[in-house]
């Protein structure tokens, strides 16, 4: 294995900082297309840079029109379509072969003043990462990309076992922890998971991501490069192919850190 081939996320955002096109190599595919965390983390992190540090990014929402090719340039270029006192929105897109194949867009707020807080989450209990029975996320069957995710299965509907659980979650990190976890990091790593519907399916078939919103709730504060997060992801509905999730991510104190909506296509 090439050191091309070994590269860390880290690394590919800073080559994405430095140069006008990047090439992300084989070893972050996904399928036929490079890992759609990996896209929407880069873009993510193109969509922060500059943005005042007295703003917090509040939502961020990705779509994925087309297959986005290993081994092969793309530039990301930015674009703010508005900036108000409280809000800046800006756009980030992906370009290969002179289209666009993953676009996004970011919102950036500024805090204010409030009287009012409200807090509903309550982490749920899940079997710990190394737990008898948790599925490793990696090996035979599973995207090249998984190499650098360290993530585990600990809810009783594992990947294609054809089982009635509208649900998947358990534990995440990187392979190779970050000294810092940035909510790029934390994008890259949340799309890690396959639809919360593949539980179901007795097989491994063909899925993709039509398009994805993350709303995030508090910031990284004390979270550590090497710490593992939980998720936890249940169908909204799925029917004639198509479904719907919402998944919670949080930190080991129980933090809500995030909740990510995703549209998605199974077919089979």
């Amino acid at each position: 294995m090439s050191a091309v081939e070994i590269m860390q996320f880290d690394e590919i955002m800073a080559a994405a900082a430095e140069r006008q096109e990047v090439v992300v190599p084989d070893s972050w595919a996904q399928g036929r297309t490079v890992y759609g965390g990996l896209s929407a983390g880069l873009l993510c992190e193109a969509a922060s840079k500059g943005v005042d540090s007295d703003r917090r990014l509040r939502s961020l929402k990705v779509n994925f029109l087309r297959p986005l090719e290993t081994e092969k340039p793309f530039r990301v270029e930015v674009e703010e379509i508005s900036a108000g006192r409280t809000v800046v929105v800006r756009s980030a897109q992906i370009i290969q072969d002179g289209a666009a194949h993953v676009i996004a867009q970011a919102s950036f707020v500024t805090r204010l003043d409030s009287q009012v807080h409200i807090e509903t989450f309550r982490p749920p209990t899940l079997k710990p990462w190394n737990a008898e029975g948790a599925l490793r996320m990696r090996g035979p069957g599973f995207p090249a990309f998984t190499r650098f995710i360290d993530f585990h299965t600990t809810t009783k509907g594992l990947p294609f076992q054809g089982v009635e659980v509208p649900e998947i979650g358990g534990w995440m990190r990187f392979e190779t922890a970050p000294e810092t976890i940035t909510k790029s990091h934390l994008v890259c790593l949340i799309d890690a998971w396959p639809p919360a519907a593949v539980p179901c399916f007795g097989q491994l078939v063909p899925l993709s991501t039509i398009n994805w919103g993350i709303h995030f709730a508090e910031p990284l504060d004390g979270v550590r490069g090497d710490d593992f997060l939980g998720y936890l992801a249940r169908v909204n509905f799925f029917k004639d192919g198509y479904g719907s999730s919402t998944a919670d991510i949080w930190a080991p104190d129980g933090r809500l850190l995030a909740k990510s909506y995703q549209t998605f296509v199974i077919y089979g």
